[in-house]
């Protein structure tokens, strides 16, 4: 598997989901990456026990595994000031910094960007946060359900019209890491030219405003949020369920080259020539009674015949799955998009991987998320600390083993 990022270190100061995906993002693609945590660890390994997935330290946590694997672990105290002496090794050392620390957590550790490039020009700084660097929000926390969900629109402007949606946990955040592993490898080629590094900065709420950049156009132009399916944008957009409850995703992009092929696959061939229907703007004029007409034919047959009809008629459209029913998607697992991996305790489960691949589809699963200062003699050896420097650390509470 080619890893274009080997050789390059990166230090990961980040928790939860949205930081720590954006690293393990780096790591598949090659990057020696160092999780630092505090002693009590990074918040985002309790996580999972909302979602009813286990939390058994030292052996089983699926949740904390997906935005943690293929990284080693060192627990060092930052209020301490031999703790920063290590952090500013680590610094000294590496190519990337990354956290998902507020600014003025920063500033107090003398971590923030203005500091850091000051002793270390060549790094490239990369922060994540809710809302951005300026305005009255820019201190806020802002975790992705209301950074990314609330204040964008995201959360009632897509749902059905009528309702808000409940955001799964993470949605935004693992958006959000994707930008911000691009972005990072801009920098890191910048920094291969120059040597010289830069800030790299994205919010949660730039990426949910991005993800929305359709209707951030549109809605200056009388297109109006929420939207109801039953007054869709385009009747031929639209989601229409089945005789067996089903529900199937329509997506016919060029109405007039295809309104006909669905007449006759919805059984009705003489609005062919109705002119209501058969052009782009017709058919939006008068969405409502071609959706009903819709509805209508699709009722007429299971999910399975009506996916084997627009089929026959090259139609655009795909089945409306639960995430669950992904989990054994031949196209899923053929790809490697999801992957069965070993854990700790030497059990097996099904983890999403990070999206882009290079060469080749294979996974390379190094290694499970570290456990709280796993590698700390490893990775302080690497910095020319001896076993006596390292004991009397343990002995201050420098540094933390779990």
């Amino acid at each position: 598997m080619n890893k274009p990022l080997s050789g390059v270190k990166v230090i990961d100061l980040t928790y939860f989901v949205a930081g720590p995906g954006t690293t393990r993002i780096l790591a598949d693609w090659g990057a020696d990456v160092i999780k630092v945590e505090p002693s009590f660890g990074d918040p985002g390994r309790k996580t999972g026990a909302t979602m009813t997935m286990p939390v058994i330290d030292n052996e089983l946590n699926p949740f904390y595994s997906v935005y943690n694997a293929n990284k080693r672990g060192l627990s060092i105290n930052l209020k301490t000031e031999e703790g920063l002496q290590i952090m500013d090794k680590l610094l000294s050392n590496a190519n990337v910094f990354v956290s998902s620390y507020r600014t003025n957590a920063l500033v107090r550790l003398g971590l923030d960007y203005e500091n850091v490039s000051k002793k270390h020009p060549h790094l490239v700084w990369a922060q994540i946060n809710g809302f951005g660097d300026f305005g009255p929000a820019k201190d806020n926390p802002g975790f992705d359900t209301v950074a990314f969900w609330a204040r964008s629109g995201a959360m009632i402007d897509i749902a059905e019209k009528g309702t808000t949606i409940n955001p799964p946990i993470g949605f935004g955040d693992a958006t959000t890491s994707c930008s911000l592993a691009g972005g990072i490898c801009a920098a890191l080629y910048e920094q291969q030219k120059t040597g010289k590094g830069q800030k790299v900065m994205i919010s949660l709420f730039s990426q949910a405003i991005w993800n929305l950049s359709a209707l951030v156009a549109s809605t200056q132009f009388s297109d109006v949020y929420p939207k109801t399916r039953k007054n869709a944008i385009s009747p031929v957009i639209n989601s229409y369920q089945c005789k067996d409850g089903n529900w199937i995703f329509l997506s016919i992009l060029e109405h007039e080259r295809y309104y006909e092929a669905l007449c006759d696959v919805i059984e009705r061939p003489e609005l062919k020539t109705d002119p209501k229907f058969t052009t782009t703007l017709n058919a939006k004029n008068n969405a409502s009674e071609l959706i009903h007409i819709i509805d209508e034919g699709f009722a007429k047959f299971t999910q399975s015949e009506m996916v084997q009809r627009l089929s026959n008629a090259d139609i655009a459209h795909e089945r409306i799955q639960h995430v669950q029913e992904v989990l054994s998607d031949p196209q899923a697992l053929e790809n490697n998009y999801i992957y069965e991996v070993e854990n700790r305790d030497h059990t097996k489960n099904l983890m999403a991987m990070t999206p882009v691949k290079f060469n080749t589809i294979d996974v390379e699963m190094k290694s499970d998320a570290p456990l709280i200062g796993e590698h700390n003699e490893e990775i302080l050896k690497e910095l020319s600390y001896t076993e006596k420097d390292i004991y009397a650390f343990y002995s201050s509470g420098v540094l933390t083993k779990k």
